[in-house]
């Protein structure tokens, strides 16, 4: 391949990208735009109208799939329709799950152990004295698990941005009109984004090994917390994930015309101009993080 095919396919490639980060600065937290405009000209045109026949188990992993679909949301489904128990009627069944979702909080109590655990944890990590901004004094074997963990994170942020393109894409999904699909939605991004900067920083003031891989898992795991609840939870009652898709989740179209409607609220637009800038936030903190997570690699070789 010579010189200058090289670096046409580079520039390709770079103006593509740079021609989806730019699409996605202008994107909205409740709607996503790849429904609707090209990325560049010689794109497809986005299909509005998708009509697909599913089965069940598919109309359950679309509801898994959808950002918007969080504990929040799945409360509030509880609190509007679970309590009456069909479900568990026409399954001629008692599951301690889908009951005390409502009556113990179950969803609520997860967001909030999230929450707590990662603050209980970084208040400690802060809280530690004698940390020096380049002490350079741990051995070889700490130095190359930061930088290690590093570039696991610098591939994984790739799949960040990713995650925050296809989970916009869906053609059916929750209407966002209401402040609780908000919360869910920034929680699914960016919750996991912070994750990843903690056990970043967690690695890099850690002096054993051991606890270094430890504490990784525990936030994965701390991470996945709410994900968990609702595979487990769509597990045992599927019928629930089928009913909340038929009868809750709308098109890309009628959700847009209903996040219109609720336009009209002046209290909606208040608290949809509130989650804006913290969007915009977080997709340009998703652009960077990559870069970031190289800095860190490098200079955890040098300086941990």
């Amino acid at each position: 391949m010579d010189d200058d095919k090289c670096c046409t396919i580079i520039s390709k490639n770079l103006r593509f990208c740079c021609a989806q980060v730019c699409e996605k600065f202008k994107d909205d937290l409740l709607i996503g735009r790849e429904h609707e405009k090209k990325i560049t000209p010689d794109c497809a045109t986005p299909n509005e109208s998708i009509f697909e026949v599913l089965d069940d188990d598919q109309k359950v992993k679309i509801v898994l799939d959808d950002p918007k679909f969080g504990m929040f949301s799945l409360f509030k489904y509880h609190l509007k329709y679970g309590h009456k128990n069909e479900v568990l009627k026409r399954k001629n069944a008692f599951y301690c799950s889908h009951t005390f979702s409502l009556l113990a909080f179950l969803p609520i109590i997860i967001f909030l152990m999230q929450w707590t655990i990662y603050i209980a944890l970084i208040s400690y990590e802060a809280r530690q004295e004698g940390r020096e901004f380049c002490p350079n004094s741990a051995e070889w074997e700490q130095k190359l698990i930061v930088f290690s963990v590093s570039m696991v994170y610098f591939v994984r942020s790739f799949f960040l941005w990713d995650n925050l393109t296809d989970r916009t894409r869906l053609n059916r999904m929750l209407p966002s009109v209401d402040v609780w699909v908000m919360f869910d939605t920034f929680q699914e991004f960016g919750f996991n984004f912070i994750v990843y900067l903690a056990n970043l920083w967690i690695v890099f003031h850690n002096d054993s090994v051991q606890e270094m891989i430890l504490n990784c898992l525990a936030m994965e795991f701390l991470m996945n917390l709410d994900n968990e609840f609702e595979e487990m939870y769509f597990n045992y009652l599927p019928e629930v994930g089928v009913e909340i898709y038929d009868n809750l989740f709308v098109t890309y179209s009628d959700n847009k015309k209903k996040i219109e409607k609720r336009n009209r609220s002046y209290g909606f637009r208040c608290v949809r101009c509130c989650f804006y800038i913290p969007f915009k936030l977080l997709v340009f903190a998703l652009f960077l993080f990559p870069f970031f997570c190289l800095i860190v690699a490098f200079y955890g070789l040098a300086c941990k």
